[in-house]
């Protein structure tokens, strides 16, 4: 089933993401968004990028639950001779008690049980 909002026509996973409340966890804001020093403007600009890049990612694939992304940034101490690449997830989950997207550091994988 799709929602029709102007000329967009959205389906269900998609709508319920757009709609959800975001949230970082301390350690993603720390990487993703946090920078020692910052003026307003450079939070909000590394703030929106990492925003973008989430939902882009989750939507992507909007019926899986847990999608990887990454971003390139600055460390949190801003020294532009140390950029790093930051891997982070994006999850969402039809529980209700997880009605948020939430923004994390992905989290290495798990080996397989023997």
């Amino acid at each position: 089933m799709t929602q029709q909002h102007g000329a967009i026509a959205l389906s269900h996973e998609t709508s319920r993401i757009l709609s959800l409340p975001v949230v970082f966890t301390a350690e993603a804001w720390q990487q993703a968004v946090h920078l020692d020093g910052a003026e307003p403007d450079d939070i909000t600009d590394r703030l929106s990028n990492a925003l973008k890049a989430a939902y882009q990612a989750a939507l992507s694939a909007p019926a899986t639950n847990l999608v990887t992304f990454g971003l390139h940034r600055l460390p949190p101490d801003g020294d532009p001779n140390s950029p790093l690449w930051l891997d982070l997830q994006v999850s969402h989950d039809d529980a209700p008690q997880l009605t948020q997207l939430l923004i994390a550091l992905k989290k290495p994988s798990q080996p397989l049980a023997a």
